[in-house]
């Protein structure tokens, strides 16, 4: 129940909020990307950003738990080597 409070409550609002906001910003705006331009509404173009900042800090938490599982092994290997040297 407190993860539900933790967790889904927030993003139960967050998604609640994105939906509101996106009925209510319907007008077309020109994008330019380097190769070309687009007209998207304007809660399409900010779905994709708020994606995007989603994605990029999810892979920068993968690649940190990554390095701290890596770590975790070598000194978990490195306490049984001395456990052995002091047996």
């Amino acid at each position: 129940m407190l993860r539900f409070i933790f967790i889904g409550l927030p993003l139960l609002l967050l998604f609640l909020l994105a939906v509101a906001f996106g009925a209510l910003n319907k007008q077309p705006i020109p994008f330019d990307f380097l190769l070309g331009q687009i007209t998207l509404p304007v809660s399409v173009l900010t779905g994709m950003f708020i994606l995007l900042g989603f994605l990029l800090g999810l892979a920068s938490m993968l690649a940190r738990q990554v390095a701290l599982k890596s770590e975790n092994r070598k000194l978990r290997k490195q306490i049984v080597s001395r456990e052995s040297a002091d047996a």
